[in-house]
């Protein structure tokens, strides 16, 4: 069978996308092609975004972030997906959709069970901070809503271009040759690696991390598209940042809805510290069931197609 054909057998439709590919990319072609995109497609992006808003590019890499820094640091991530939906296109010869978005069937629900899955998710470790005292949440912030919601925009940028690069490109091409499991593996890797020079990283911070990419594999390939993980992400971090008020991975913004901070003596295995609740236990928790959860949808999605 050609390496070619969109119609062979796969665990999941996801995967199949690498088989339009007339010159596919290997896993570690596919690693290369990722980090040089981060690099060069954001770097210059952000050379045309930042001086264009007129954004601090010094609040980007570790301090408090106005609307206009967040929205020119997120909006940067255009460049990745730009180059590498040249690579895709001109030299793997696919359409840049096979990365995840075909068939485009039932987005809208997909849409939206990402998004009502991550505000779940997310409100139980930030509401057990809550109840238990560990957490305090200041007035609301009426006059910065608009500017709240205009930050999803960014996000929903910044997280879909995550999720394409490694639930969707590295998963695929790594399938190709390796197999399911090294497709899984090497996409979390990845995912935590570049996350682990975040402001304020943590140990339980980066199993967070790993957790949330083993959720979203798993989601995916149930899924059979990146529809609900891209919705997924944006949301959960936008609803961390710009709803909540709480860090983002380590990053500060100051554009919210709501100021949530640990109370005096809060601890940090609780709230996540300077981390962000990514960096709690609580969320591990809850990240864990939800990704056994999320193999088990897999499971049956596969067995199905059968």
């Amino acid at each position: 069978m050609s390496s070619a054909e969109p119609d062979r057998v796969v665990p999941s439709p996801l995967l199949g996308g690498i088989y339009r590919a007339r010159r596919p990319s290997g896993p570690v072609v596919g690693v290369v092609v990722v980090v040089v995109c981060l690099l060069v497609g954001q770097t210059a992006a952000a050379l045309v975004l930042f001086p264009l808003l007129g954004a601090s590019a010094a609040a980007a890499v570790g301090g408090t972030m106005t609307l206009v820094d967040q929205l020119a640091m997120l909006l940067s991530f255009l460049g990745v997906v730009g180059m590498l939906a040249l690579w895709v296109r001109l030299k793997e010869r696919r359409p840049f959709g096979s990365v995840g978005f075909f068939p485009a069937s039932r987005v809208g629900v997909h849409l939206g069970i990402g998004a009502a899955v991550a505000v779940v998710l997310l409100g139980v470790p930030v509401g057990v901070n809550l109840l238990s005292g560990q957490f305090d949440v200041g007035a609301v912030h009426v006059a910065q809503i608009g500017g709240a919601f205009v930050a999803l925009v960014g996000f929903a940028v910044q997280a879909s271009t995550e999720e394409i690069i490694t639930r969707g490109y590295l998963m695929q091409v790594t399938y190709r040759k390796w197999g399911l499991t090294a497709a899984v593996a090497l996409q979390a890797v990845v995912f935590s690696l570049l996350h682990g020079a975040n402001p304020n990283v943590t140990v339980v911070a980066l199993v967070n991390i790993l957790l949330i990419a083993l959720l979203l594999a798993f989601w995916a390939l149930a899924e059979g598209g990146l529809w609900g993980v891209c919705a997924f992400h944006a949301v959960w971090n936008w609803c961390q940042g710009n709803v909540y008020g709480i860090e983002v991975s380590g990053m500060d913004i100051s554009t919210t809805m709501l100021t949530t901070a640990g109370t005096p003596g809060s601890a940090p295995l609780l709230t996540g510290g300077a981390f962000g609740v990514e960096g709690s236990l609580l969320t591990t928790a809850v990240l864990a069931i939800g990704t056994a959860l999320a193999y088990l949808a897999h499971r049956r999605a596969r067995s199905a197609a059968r």
